[in-house]
């Protein structure tokens, strides 16, 4: 029998202390950094931050004289783009560009490209509010982006046809034990400090994927709090099934659970996000366990999203490699991602193990 334990309320206790942790840093480094960014207290739903505050904190954070940009449309058309275009780049097909969904269809970079084509992805897992989570939100962004690429370069070394590419993990919404004012068992990263992780992977040419721990919380409010950030092109989304809490159950005592009828209206969600960002959107599903799932039967393909399903779980390679299999068989199986564990994982996978497995998985990430 397969049995996976995260180390839940530990992780729980560390990101709580290293919140505090944070906190005290930047009360002892204001008068240094005056023009850091101001994170509220009480997360809001808001566009990012924009403007003279989020560039200078940016300007801060890359540290070697590397100005801020803001990114704006550019007035290249769908057809001029090709495979070697950036990860960034605006190549919107919203109304407000003039370009009608009609248009769009008929050769719009989404038709033809995808963020997996020629590419695995390789990233660190974790969240910006501190230690506990995973190795992300440990140390600064910059340093977070050496990381990152590091972790990639070893898989690198070992292919010639295929570019990897690096990217952040960072859970956005995370799932507790405490009720909060609004009973939802779940605190979000604030606007502000998401944004200012994916300005600093985008100044370094990494990849984003938000992930989300809803807990009690409704999946379309959730969904609504990340549509800022995922109308960006580069920025796509997790979703954690195993913090989608049934009625009464604190998060931590049982696993919870997610439904293909879920699957489905993410997946629409995020057809949305793909027609206003110009880009094929990704969608990461972690399990690691047969209780975290129902009705992958009823999961549908949506063209404009690619589907990819995360072996997740610590513990040794045959029981993951064994959830790996099983899924790729399964009902909605697109594509394989999987997830190592540093310091759980007895013994650690090597690049080339991980390479090995089929299907090769185009999504990798390390928490």
């Amino acid at each position: 029998m397969r049995i996976y334990r995260r180390w839940f309320w530990l992780g729980i206790v560390l990101l709580f202390v290293g919140g505090a942790l944070l906190a005290l840093g930047a009360v002892l480094d204001e008068s240094q950094a005056p023009d850091a960014v101001a994170v509220s207290a009480a997360p809001v739903v808001a566009e990012p931050a924009t403007g003279a505050s989020m560039e200078s904190a940016l300007a801060l954070e890359l540290g070697s004289g590397i100005s801020a940009t803001v990114i704006t449309p550019t007035t290249k058309t769908p057809d001029a783009l090709d495979s070697t275009s950036s990860l960034f780049e605006d190549l919107s097909c919203d109304i407000s560009t003039g370009i009608d969904h009609g248009s769009c269809a008929r050769g719009w970079p989404a038709e033809r490209l995808s963020p997996l084509r020629g590419r695995i992805l390789v990233g660190l897992y974790g969240t910006p509010m501190g230690p506990g989570l995973g190795i992300l939100g440990t140390t600064s962004p910059t340093h977070t982006v050496t990381l990152a690429r590091e972790q990639a370069d070893a898989y690198q070394e070992l292919l010639t046809d295929t570019a990897v590419i690096p990217f952040f993990h960072m859970v956005t919404t995370i799932a507790d034990p405490l009720p909060g004012g609004d009973g939802d068992y779940n605190h979000r990263v604030p606007t502000a400090t998401i944004q200012l992780w994916i300005d600093v992977a985008r100044a370094h040419g990494l990849m984003v994927v938000l992930d989300i721990q809803p807990a009690h919380g409704s999946l379309p409010v959730e969904l609504e709090y990340m549509t800022p950030f995922l109308k960006q092109r580069g920025v796509h989304l997790a979703v954690d099934p195993e913090f989608m809490m049934p009625s009464g159950i604190i998060p931590g005592e049982r696993l919870g659970s997610m439904d293909g009828a879920s699957v489905n209206l993410v997946q629409a969600w995020l057809t949305e996000r793909a027609w206003e960002s110009g880009e094929r959107k990704l969608l990461i599903i972690h399990q690691f366990d047969d209780l975290m799932f129902e009705g992958k039967e009823r999961i549908e393909s949506y063209r404009l999203v690619e589907l990819i399903w995360d072996a997740d779980g610590f513990g040794g390679p045959p029981a993951k490699i064994a959830d790996h299999l099983q899924y790729a068989e399964e009902p909605g199986f697109e594509y394989g991602g999987f997830k190592l564990f540093y310091d759980y994982d007895v013994p650690l996978m090597t690049p080339a193990e991980v390479l090995c497995l089929q299907p090769r998985p185009v999504f990798v990430v390390y928490q």
